[in-house]
């Protein structure tokens, strides 16, 4: 049932998101209605109206979270100081690898577009003089050249041509490089690293001849006193215990040596 859920978050269309969803349903009727009552909308790819390029995890942000769970014992000062480090470190890697590439898209994404590349020669294109053309392999997808758009969602939700715009775009003589995203391209890499987070020295503050000069005054936070009249304790009468004499003379009570009468 875990792998159901998993293949309707994924699913591209509404279609192939409901035959995963039906097949919970045959197991497990709550599992299916808490799924539809989940608002799908915000979570699964054949329903969501934004742009996420096929991230469906924050698992991207998993390395932030190790910096911040290390350094989680330390000062607030000292804390931050530590990630601006780290973060000062990462761009400046990320800089350096970046300028050693030579292709148009970042690595990660010329492999994924590498890969539905090499689908296309088992697909047939019909040509149309607009710009929606039908793409015949296992299915048959129609195909928006202008409007970046394929039936199959692969185009939309990845941000890369499937398989079915590439046999397009090639038919056509163009490259499909020219229909990628912007954000998965070389120069688009390098320019989110172009910036440095600089590094900061410890500075030591003089101190003055006149030390008078660093005397801070620290006064309590401003209070509001309370409507109304203010509450007394008030203390109950304590009886007083009183002291007896003892005479240090015979050692008596109720005496002491100038007025003894004892004989020793």
């Amino acid at each position: 049932m875990v792998e159901d859920f998993f293949a309707a978050a994924y699913a591209p269309t509404p279609e192939s998101f409901q035959r995963c969803i039906e097949s919970i349903k045959s197991i497990s009727l709550e599992a299916y209605n808490w799924i539809i009552q989940s608002e799908p909308l915000n979570w699964a790819n054949s329903y969501f109206h934004g742009a996420r390029y096929n991230h469906m995890t924050s698992n991207f942000g998993e390395l932030f979270y190790s910096w911040a769970s290390d350094a989680h014992e330390l000062p607030i000062t000292q804390m931050v100081d530590v990630i601006r480090g780290k973060i000062m470190e990462l761009i400046y890697t990320r800089r350096t690898d970046s300028i050693q590439w030579l292709t148009r898209l970042a690595p990660s994404m010329e492999e994924k577009l590498k890969k539905e590349t090499h689908k296309v020669h088992s697909l047939q294109v019909l040509l149309s003089a607009g710009s929606t053309f039908e793409v015949r392999g296992d299915t048959i997808e129609m195909v928006d050249i202008d409007h970046w758009d394929c039936s199959c969602k692969g185009w939309q939700l990845t941000g890369l041509p499937c398989c079915h715009a590439i046999a397009v775009i090639g038919c056509m003589g163009r490259s499909p490089y020219d229909y990628c995203s912007r954000y998965f391209t070389t120069d688009s890499y390098r320019l989110t690293y172009s910036e440095s987070v600089n590094p900061i020295p410890s500075v030591d503050v003089p101190v003055p001849k006149d030390s008078s000069q660093l005397t801070v005054t620290v006064t309590p936070p401003p209070t509001r006193r309370p409507p109304g009249r203010p509450t007394t304790k008030r203390y109950g009468s304590q009886e007083v215990v009183k002291r007896q004499l003892q005479c240090s003379r015979c050692k008596g009570h109720g005496h002491n040596k100038s007025t003894c009468k004892e004989f020793i």
